[in-house]
């Protein structure tokens, strides 16, 4: 059992941050394209949306699972607190990688806070379940 849940895991928010981003994107809460790496680097630039999405799945997938696996070293430590500080992490380290501001004054007015409390949701799945498995596999 223990050895598909990572993966069961990771399907899960793979799935919940894919259509959380293309909520995000339709209502205009965020000001970026969640498939703009497409144009950037020119992977799939004249493919359908539907790979488009797929891709950006699978890439979503693989961070889970390796987050996973991640936090699970970190049983020890106190779960709400590392995973805001690790959500608030990877959710402003994504904006600014996509967003590029020129300051910090730019960042601070661009950020998307639906964004950041989706990544932190979503941090906190992967931490809490890693962390409860690790413990239930060590008393065992």
């Amino acid at each position: 059992m223990f050895k598909l849940l990572p993966f069961w895991t990771a399907g899960a928010v793979a799935l919940m941050l894919t259509a959380g981003l293309k909520f995000l994107h339709y209502f205009k809460f965020i000001k970026w394209n969640p498939t703009g790496w497409e144009k950037r680097y020119g992977i799939f630039a004249g493919g359908s949306w539907e790979a488009k999405w797929l891709l950006l799945f699978a890439a979503i997938f693989l961070v889970a699972l390796v987050s996973y696996y991640l936090f699970a070293l970190s049983w020890k430590w106190k779960v709400s607190i590392t995973a805001a500080v690790a959500g608030l992490l990877i959710a402003g380290l994504i904006e600014w990688l996509i967003v590029r501001p020129n300051g910090y004054d730019e960042f601070r007015k661009a950020i998307s806070i639906p964004f950041a409390a989706m990544i932190l949701v979503a941090t906190r799945f992967v931490m809490e379940t890693a962390v409860f498995h690790k413990k239930q596999q060590a008393d065992t």
